[in-house]
């Protein structure tokens, strides 16, 4: 258990450390960065599964593979369609693929941590799951601002920005009236919460039977 509360504390300093500092991003042609990442970085981006012990029982398994459905593989996606944003062409197909391949995760992951825990308690997990569950969703989130919240702080400046002189795209993630600006905006100001709200979710009540 004390290892778990380590590496919970841990991740929460992880991401909002990450939120703050890509407040600090630059993007200049080919060698797109993100915080001092490169594209190739993050591709790579990935966590470790949980430890043995919370894989012993099979409803945890069970549980585990919902979230990597349900949650780390559309993220993985998401990932895909910035990576392959590399000339205008594929930025102007990453802007039209943006409602199908992006909105929808984007819209499931937009909510404070309370209500991330609203959806991990729905799946039918020991407590110590559900909270690692909680855990990588929050971690998630965080990969998600690493990608959209310079796309929507910085303006186009010039052709080798990361809208790779995309005015289809930059309309998308930054277009006011825009639906696909809107889940944007919606899922990076979902974020703007204090570290005791987000300690507050991982408190009690949480399911306690792995039946």
């Amino acid at each position: 258990m004390i290892q778990y509360l380590i590496i919970m504390k841990y991740s929460i300093i992880l991401t909002f450390a990450s939120s703050l500092l890509i407040y600090d991003s630059t993007c200049y042609g080919d060698a797109c960065q993100i915080n001092g990442l490169s594209q190739e970085e993050l591709k790579n981006l990935s966590y470790d599964p949980p430890r043995n012990e919370l894989l012993s029982e099979a409803q945890d398994k069970k549980a585990w593979q919902t979230f990597v459905e349900t949650y780390e593989i559309p993220v993985g996606k998401v990932q895909n369609w910035y990576n392959s944003i590399v000339d205008k062409n594929s930025a102007d197909a990453a802007a039209k693929s943006f409602s199908t391949e992006v909105s929808p995760i984007l819209k499931k992951l937009t909510g404070p941590a309370a209500d991330m825990k609203k959806q991990v308690l729905s799946i039918p997990a020991s407590s110590e799951m559900q909270k690692f569950i909680l855990l990588r969703i929050l971690q998630l989130q965080s990969r998600l601002l690493v990608i959209f919240l310079p796309m929507q702080s910085e303006r186009e400046m010039d052709d080798n920005t990361c809208y790779r002189g995309s005015d289809l795209l930059f309309d998308t993630i930054l277009e006011p009236t825009a639906q696909s600006a809107q889940d944007v905006a919606k899922f990076i100001d979902s974020r703007n919460e204090s570290q005791e709200h987000i300690e507050a979710s991982f408190k009690e009540p949480w399911s306690t039977s792995a039946e």
